[in-house]
C-alpha cells in the first residue's frame, strides 16, 4: 500500500490513496511524505488514467481554475525504479511548446534517504491561455514502489525570492520506506 503523508505546522495529516485526509495514521511500505503549505487546501483529487494519482493543494480562498500558487502531487503507481529525469524530460519539450519563449533547465540530482531524485524549474513568461507568467519546479523521486512528482508552480513573474521559497519546499519532499532500514521513515509518524 502506498500512502502519501502531508505534514503542516499544526498537525500530520495522511492520504492513502484518495481518501481525505485523517489526524494521524501509522506509515506502512513506502510513503510520499509531503508537507502541506500553511493556508493551503485540497483543491482536488484524483486518478489520471490507470495507475496515476493526483492531488492538487491551493491557498484556501483559491482554486484550482483560479489559483496564485499551487502544489501539485503525482503517483504513477508501479513505475518503479524509473529514472527521476524521464517525466521532467518528458514536460519540458511540451512546455517549450505551450509557453513561446518558455524554459526546462535541471537544477540538480541527488540521492535522498536512499531514493534517486531530480529538481527541475520550468519558466513560462506569459502563459498563452491564461495571459500571466507561470512558473514551476518540480521534484521527482525515483521510489522502489513507485514513481513520485511534486511541483511548486505560482503565477506570478519569476524572481530568486520566489525560487529560493519553491526549492526550500521542495527540499522538504521525501520518500520513505517503513520495510527498509536504510530508508526509513521518521519516528513518531
Amino acid at each position: 500500500m502506498r500512502r502519501i503523508l502531508a505534514t503542516s505546522a499544526a498537525a500530520a495529516l495522511a492520504i492513502s490513496g484518495l481518501a481525505a485526509p485523517t489526524q494521524a495514521a501509522t506509515l506502512q511500505d513506502e510513503n510520499l511524505l509531503l508537507p502541506i503549505p500553511p493556508g493551503f487546501k485540497v483543491g482536488s483529487q484524483g486518478s489520471q488514467g490507470p495507475g496515476t494519482t493526483i492531488m492538487e493543494f491551493v491557498p484556501a480562498s483559491e482554486s484550482v481554475d483560479a489559483w496564485s500558487q499551487m502544489v501539485t502531487q503525482q503517483i504513477f503507481h508501479g513505475r518503479k525504479d524509473d529514472p527521476p529525469d524521464g517525466l521532467p524530460t518528458l514536460m519540458s519539450s511540451n512546455w517549450k511548446t505551450a509557453c513561446p519563449g518558455g524554459a526546462a533547465q535541471r537544477l540538480g540530482a541527488e540521492v535522498e534517504n536512499g531514493y534517486p531524485a531530480v529538481v527541475w524549474a520550468f519558466i513560462c513568461p506569459r502563459n498563452p491561455q491564461t495571459g500571466k507568467p507561470e512558473n514551476m519546479w518540480i521534484k521527482v523521486i525515483s521510489g522502489s514502489d513507485s514513481l513520485y512528482s511534486v511541483q511548486f508552480a505560482i503565477r506570478s513573474e519569476f524572481t530568486a525570492d520566489a525560487a529560493r521559497s519553491a526549492l526550500a519546499y521542495l527540499r522538504r519532499v521525501t520518500v520513505c520506506d517503513t520495510r527498509r532500514a536504510d530508508r526509513a521513515c521518521p519516528k513518531g509518524m
